[in-house]
């Protein structure tokens, strides 16, 4: 069996993505009414990356066999800010295997600079199944025609959009098995299928069902990608382990940091609900910073992104329980904000296990309402929902 080393035969590809992403953008800028865009989520993270690049590049090429359009006129989106990317490690060393800069990509201040041209012809969405008003003109909306997702079904575009939703372990299983593969008339560039194996072992852990939703359709996605890479399980698993000592990695990340990293705001009835995920034990987090700036980074965070209530999710492999995965979490309020957080963690115990979290004291409450959470498959897409139902009442 052929390993990793493999990947070098597939630097022309690499650069006929990078052509394809650069061109994406140059499109985009020129005219957005002339492109159908696949757009991920606002977390950014290595599978909803993965998932646009790849719905986009599948596109152009099936339209390029088909009608001799330019392949450019198909655009992945990025949801998030360019700056805001170095935050995600893993994901710039994903894009740079796959020959990939992060110039190279139509990212939100694109977005935003195109926001009085047309509207996108079409829009996909992928690895989520709302599009986020915070950051797209409401006539996006209307555009939306496709979702491919793996989260808690929100309704949106049940009337008018062909939708795929799979509660599974990572989007780019669905992606590959209903985008990719379906177009791979010649075959599927390496680029992809690095980019797509990638997401789904970080995603799933190196497909540990335990621990992850990973499913028979992950298992499958994974197993069809490793054999166009060439890779056998060594391969495959030092890829993970480089990824994810790339994603966890966050021990120079300051608060503010690791809460931009991978976040996602919602509303939740009257509320503005944002939860940022990081892999950073909240006592970490507070013997390396100090608690007053900790608190006014948090503060901050609420302030600039506008929300009434913020939580914090943590997730790691504990030192203190010879690495076993865990998971903590912890809610904070805007000055402005009157609900009783006491009373959320209460519902919220009620519906996934928590238990109390011995954490320091300081001076200015920071994650005063911190609990550990003993499911640890209890990730966002799992708790998230459950919020929605909480909070819808307020």
């Amino acid at each position: 069996m052929a390993t990793r080393a493999n990947v070098d035969d597939g630097a022309r590809e690499a650069n006929a993505l990078r052509t394809f992403l650069r061109d994406a953008k140059e499109a985009f800028a020129r005219d957005p009414g002339a492109c159908d865009v696949s757009v991920g989520n606002e977390a950014c993270d290595l599978d909803s990356v993965a998932c646009a690049v790849a719905t986009a590049r599948a596109a152009s090429a099936k339209r390029g066999r088909d009608d001799g359009e330019r392949e450019t006129r198909a655009v992945p989106i990025v949801s998030c800010a360019r700056e805001e990317l170095k935050l995600r490690p893993d994901v710039v060393l994903a894009l740079a295997n796959a020959g990939v800069k992060l110039g190279d990509l139509t990212c939100a201040e694109d977005v935003a600079a195109a926001a009085t041209k047309a509207t996108p012809r079409s829009v996909t969405l992928v690895d989520h199944n709302a599009l986020s008003a915070r950051l797209f003109p409401d006539a996006w909306q209307a555009r939306v025609v496709r979702v491919i997702d793996h989260h808690e079904d929100s309704g949106m575009y049940a009337e008018r959009a062909d939708r795929v939703i799979e509660l599974i372990g990572s989007c780019s299983s669905l992606v590959y098995r209903d985008v990719v593969a379906k177009a791979a008339d010649e075959g599927v560039a390496r680029d992809v299928a690095r980019l797509l194996l990638g997401a789904i072992v970080l995603d799933t852990r190196m497909l540990d069902a335990t621990t992850t939703r990973a499913a028979p359709v992950d298992f499958a996605a994974a197993e069809s990608l490793r054999d166009i890479l060439g890779w056998d399980e060594d391969a495959t698993r030092a890829e993970y382990e480089s990824l994810s000592r790339a994603r966890h990695d966050q021990s120079s990340f300051s608060c503010a940091q690791l809460l931009a990293k991978d976040y996602k705001q919602w509303t939740m009835g009257s509320l503005e609900v944002g939860i940022a995920s990081f892999g950073v034990r909240f006592q970490d987090l507070l013997a390396r910073q100090d608690a007053s700036s900790v608190n006014d980074e948090i503060v901050a965070f609420v302030d600039a992104r506008r929300i009434d209530v913020l939580f914090m999710m943590s997730s790691f492999e504990d030192a203190d329980a010879d690495g076993a995965f865990a998971r903590q979490i912890d809610v904070t309020k805007s000055s402005a904000c009157s609900i009783e957080l006491e009373a959320v963690m209460r519902d919220l115990g009620e519906r996934t296990p928590l238990a109390p979290l011995r954490l320091p004291e300081n001076d200015f409450g920071v994650f005063k309402s911190a609990r550990a959470q003993l499911d640890v498959k209890a990730s966002r897409k799992k708790v998230q929902p459950i919020l929605l139902e909480i909070l819808a009442r307020f």
